[in-house]
């Protein structure tokens, strides 16, 4: 049975960031990517651990994209929608919180929990803090966010006027036990990956979503984390001369019965990266 797609996309950038529990405090105050945009002073003081990671991510292939001569600079992402997509952002925070509460009632509650805690908290800090002006939305806070992510970025790409879409999906790497106080082993590691799209642009590494009975290569990840990781380590093809068996195609079949796909061009994408090192 062949393949029917019905939706598809560019990644025109995209970023990794992984960080440990103990070095995310050094992140929240961390300088931008040169070419990235920065945040106002204390911006992420009171933000989840995923919200960190995932701006941070943004930053980075913000700095990506905006580099190459023939491309508008940090003003073109104005009108970019953002969706973000966690899983189980929020928990050790929320934990905190009732540690808390349980041992001085509410006065000893913070209020920032309730916004930087939400489903939209990770979307939000990326759109404000950012500066974008299209739809936002948080989507997921389950095992299944990475799918579910992906239908909300490629729907709201056929809204008009938006010029584009990031797609922040993070998670942690392995879910943490959380101690008696609520807190985060400090080796715990929370993992963020950002995607730049845009339906009408070319380039070597295209994401889509269908339905596609029997493709090759389907990835059966074990929750979450397996998903990110494993797509992450795909995002950057190999270069044109490398073996023949170096997968350029990651597949993921969700629950519901449709397929998400990345398909890599290794030569377009390999000519891409030639480009912009030699802007």
């Amino acid at each position: 049975m062949t393949t029917t797609r019905t939706s598809t996309c560019t990644i025109t950038a995209h970023a990794t960031v992984a960080a440990r529990a103990d070095a995310i405090g050094l992140l929240r105050e961390a300088t931008p990517p040169t070419g990235g945009r920065a945040l106002p002073a204390r911006f992420l003081r009171h933000a989840d651990e995923h919200t960190v990671v995932g701006i941070r991510a943004v930053q980075e292939a913000m700095a990506r994209l905006s580099a190459p001569a023939d491309q508008d600079g940090p003003g073109s992402f104005d009108r970019f929608a953002v969706v973000a997509a966690t899983c189980a952002a929020g928990r050790p925070a929320s934990a905190r919180t009732l540690v808390q509460y349980g041992e001085g009632g509410a006065v000893t509650v913070s209020p920032h929990v309730v916004p930087q805690c939400s489903l939209h908290a990770t979307a939000s800090a990326v759109s404000v803090g950012l500066g974008m002006h299209g739809p936002t939305i948080g989507v997921g806070g389950g095992p299944e966010a990475f799918g579910e992510g992906v239908l909300a970025a490629l729907s709201i790409l056929a809204e008009p006027g938006v010029a584009g879409c990031w797609l922040v999906l993070t998670a942690w790497d392995e879910e943490p036990g959380l101690d008696d106080r609520g807190d985060v082993p400090g080796d715990a590691t929370c993992r963020a990956v950002a995607l730049a799209l845009d339906r009408a642009a070319t380039g070597g590494v295209r994401l889509s979503l269908g339905t596609a009975p029997g493709l090759a290569g389907v990835v059966r990840a074990v929750g979450a984390a397996g998903t990110l990781t494993e797509f992450a380590a795909r995002l950057d093809p190999r270069p044109p001369d490398a073996a023949e068996d170096a997968a350029p195609r990651w597949s993921l079949r969700l629950d519901w019965g449709a397929m998400v796909t990345l398909e890599v061009d290794a030569v377009a994408a390999h000519c891409g990266r030639a480009r912009r090192a030699a802007a």
